[in-house]
């Protein structure tokens, strides 16, 4: 059974880490079957693509103090993503808007691995946040916002597993008890009955794990980043400070009795 293999594949993974600034894509065939599947100039033409890419994928490119994985009521992980998010989105926001984003929200469910502590290499990056997930702004109204909490409250749990609990960023603080949010601030402030702009992923953003509270926002804004790119240059803007990442469980989310 004949099987076309593409270059072009390779190419593209190589421009997406950033390795070669691609000019020309041209895609090159090469039939593979039973009787030549151990082809030559098949291992000949890729190798030159595959070795660039592993090369460029076992780059360290930032330490880290901490191992971080994800958790509920909070992880230092959630913590560590979103607080970068909020940061680096606002840092691409200022440019379509006067006003920062107000706060930051992913899942803890996109978040596929745990950081482990010391040398962190870029693949390990591209595995934590393995989707091409954008970042956006998602404005909502004071019923959408008062949604959202009420979610992110019902869906954490003391203590409970990687995939509970909703991460946050650090100048949200909410307190939750029986399920429901008794009190939220955000740059503690008391919530208001305004409009709030939030930063996550167009996924999330899409109604992804039944966040149906960002379906139908007062507004939908791309900021023309990926996640897991905010993530990398997250780490080169710490490592070129030389600074090591890092992460703290803060009261950011605390769960009563």
């Amino acid at each position: 059974m004949k099987k076309a293999f593409f270059i072009a594949f390779f190419a593209s993974l190589l421009v997406s880490c950033g390795v070669y600034q691609l000019q020309k894509s041209e895609g090159v065939s090469v039939g593979v079957t039973e009787s030549n599947s151990d082809n030559s100039e098949l291992t000949d033409m890729v190798a030159p693509y595959k070795n660039s890419l592993d090369s460029t994928m076992i780059e360290v490119i930032a330490t880290s103090e901490i191992e971080m994985s994800t958790g509920s009521p909070q992880g230092l992980l959630g913590n560590w993503a979103c607080d970068l998010s909020l940061k680096i989105g606002n840092e691409y926001y200022k440019n379509i808007s006067e006003f920062p984003a107000d706060f930051s929200l992913l899942n803890n469910g996109g978040l596929r691995t745990s950081l482990p502590k010391g040398d962190i290499t870029r693949r390990k990056i591209y595995e934590i946040m393995p989707f091409e997930n954008e970042l956006v702004v998602i404005t909502l109204s004071p019923k959408k916002t008062a949604e959202l909490f009420k979610f992110i409250a019902a869906k954490t749990v003391k203590g409970g597993n990687r995939k509970q609990g909703v991460p946050v960023s650090g100048n949200v603080s909410l307190y939750i008890k029986e399920q429901l949010p008794v009190e939220v601030l955000i740059d503690s402030a008391t919530l208001k009955l305004k409009n709030y702009r939030v930063i996550t992923s167009d996924y999330l953003a899409n109604g992804g794990d039944n966040m149906s509270f960002f379906l139908n926002p007062v507004k939908y804004e791309k900021l023309g980043i990926k996640l897991r790119d905010a993530m990398l240059l997250h780490c080169a803007q710490e490592t070129i400070k030389g600074k090591a990442l890092t992460s703290n469980l803060d009261k950011r989310i605390i769960y009563g009795n």
